[in-house]
């Protein structure tokens, strides 16, 4: 680059020196001519002389007119190359202070496009936090009954009598006098005064997260926890003869030897020890599973309304179902990844911010010289 800018300011100093040098020797031609006239052709041939000289000087001229010619149209030329270059730096210079000015409006653009990107985030932090909080109590909630495995929902007073007649011996065919044919049969009737627990094992409830910030919950089953007071009182237990005639019974008699008090006593204790696994199982309270399983989706939703918009409850387990104190451990994490993204996300923006604030702005655009 160096060697062709000095060639070519080379050949232009050549170009403006040329034309001068061609005058300056025309003219010298024509001195020259001149004195060669006066001082030679002059003293003798006066004619000659001045014939001589004119014609040589006409000749000499169009060199220097030519020259001259030259040298004003690369003065023009000159100058308008001048004013071109001039215009041209004029026009660059402009191309430059848009370009700054530009540069300038993009990092302001990016700067605040970064601030609100950072508020955006800000909020969304604020949200995963307010999140985390319900959720960190929704789990504090669960784990205070998940330590008993059981939630107690609801307590009744219930009496309940069981009636229990059954035969216990093969019918036998009578004599036809007294009759066609008889069987021993077993008569229980206990009283229980019960004050019951009920609920559900929070264990075997599951949860699963669906489209549009709902949630679906499985597994609510009905479950007698227990009872604080569960007593029983025998009425009746005796063993009874029933003869039947004519195809239908037509006397009962109570049988009252020793043996036969001893297996209403067995009997007895048979049908309470049935009952009592009964209910353990809650197959003889299954009136009021409809009650519980309502008491539970209401304790469920006080639990998780404030976190979930939507909540579905299905007999059926849904694809992906954990247990509620797992579900709930497994959504705090998630926000936290989510949020520590979030907080990287913001830090790397204002890093980038103070970078934008730490840039020079071009002096083409200072307010000096705008």
């Amino acid at each position: 680059m160096f060697f062709m800018n000095f060639w070519y300011k080379t050949v232009d100093s050549l170009k403006s020196i040329t034309p001068m040098l061609v005058i300056a020797g025309a003219f010298a031609g024509i001195f020259i001519t001149l004195c060669f006239s006066i001082f030679r052709l002059g003293k003798k041939h006066h004619y000659l002389a001045i014939i001589f000289s004119t014609i040589v000087s006409c000749v000499l001229m169009v060199p220097v007119i030519t020259a001259f010619n030259n040298l004003v149209l690369l003065r023009i030329e000159g100058t308008i190359i001048d004013e071109g270059k001039a215009e041209i730096r004029a026009q660059r210079a402009e191309v430059e202070r848009l370009i700054a000015e530009n540069k300038v409006k993009l990092l302001e653009r990016e700067k605040l496009d970064n601030e609100i990107t950072i508020a955006k985030q800000s909020i969304e932090i604020e949200a995963l936090n307010a999140s985390n909080m319900l959720l960190e109590r929704a789990r504090l909630s669960m784990q205070s009954f998940q330590q008993i495995a059981e939630l107690a929902l609801t307590q009744a007073n219930l009496s309940q009598t069981l009636v229990r007649k059954e035969p216990i011996t093969p019918i036998e065919t009578g004599w036809g006098l007294l009759a066609d044919y008889y069987y021993d049969e077993a008569l229980v009737i206990i009283v229980h005064d019960i004050n019951a627990k009920f609920g559900v094992d929070l264990k075997e409830v599951k949860i699963a997260k669906a489209m549009n910030n709902s949630v679906v919950v499985s597994g609510i089953r009905p479950k007698f926890i227990g009872a604080n007071q569960n007593e029983s009182k025998t009425l009746v237990k005796e063993i009874r003869r029933v003869d039947n005639k004519f195809g239908a019974p037509y006397r009962v008699r109570i049988k009252d030897q020793r043996q036969d008090a001893i297996l209403a006593d067995i009997k007895a204790e048979q049908y309470e020890l049935e009952f009592q696994k009964k209910l353990s199982e809650g197959m003889e309270m299954s009136f009021m599973d409809n009650t519980i399983v309502q008491l539970a989706q209401n304790f469920i939703k006080i639990v998780l309304a404030p976190i979930y918009s939507n909540i579905v409850f299905n007999n059926a387990e849904a694809p992906g179902a954990l247990p509620l104190l797992d579900y709930l451990t497994k959504e705090i994490n998630e926000n936290n990844e989510e949020k520590y993204k979030l907080l990287q996300a913001n830090e790397q923006f204002i890093l980038q911010m103070n970078r934008l604030e730490t840039t020079d702005i071009p002096s083409e655009i200072s307010p000096e010289n705008q």
